[in-house]
């Protein structure tokens, strides 16, 4: 686990180029509620923001319990980053609409309800256990790749 840890221009740059994460949060019940995310970037050296359109429940189970775990993930390569910590939500005010420009900025058309600002406390690599196998990134892009496209193809032709 990298603790107190910046988020690097290297991590920076993945989180953007994947843009998706899945960020888990309580819920009252105590089970969890994970729930994709299409807007998540990374704000400065300590925190990822989070542009919330359609998660009533995330926000909910946030603002009872702030804390979340956020999953960024390279489907073809397998790699990735689970980053920990501490969130406030943003509905309405200044921060909130200087933060809806910085999502605007990075490319978000969607309406956004509510910014998410996650303090990293964590960040902790996802790595697939084919690499433990001996398999390389050369050798998983292009089989992932290769089954997404087949994947789409299919779809198509239902």
């Amino acid at each position: 686990m990298l603790r107190g840890m910046d988020l690097t221009s290297e991590i920076e740059t993945f989180v953007a180029d994947q843009r998706l994460g899945f960020l888990a949060t309580v819920c009252s019940d105590g089970t969890p509620n994970l729930s994709p995310k299409g807007l998540t970037f990374v704000l400065n050296e300590k925190q990822i923001v989070i542009g919330e359109i359609r998660s009533p429940n995330t926000v909910s189970n946030l603002l009872r319990q702030p804390v979340a775990e956020l999953n960024v993930v390279d489907h073809f390569s397998r790699k990735g980053f689970r980053f920990k910590g501490e969130c406030v939500v943003l509905s309405e005010g200044r921060a909130h609409d200087k933060l809806v420009k910085f999502l605007r900025s990075k490319g978000a058309q969607s309406e956004v309800n509510s910014v998410i600002v996650m303090d990293v406390r964590s960040v902790r690599p996802l790595v697939s256990p084919a690499y433990d196998q001996g398999f390389s990134e050369q050798d998983l892009r292009p089989q992932w790749k290769k089954h997404y496209v087949q994947m789409d193809a299919d779809s198509l032709a239902k």
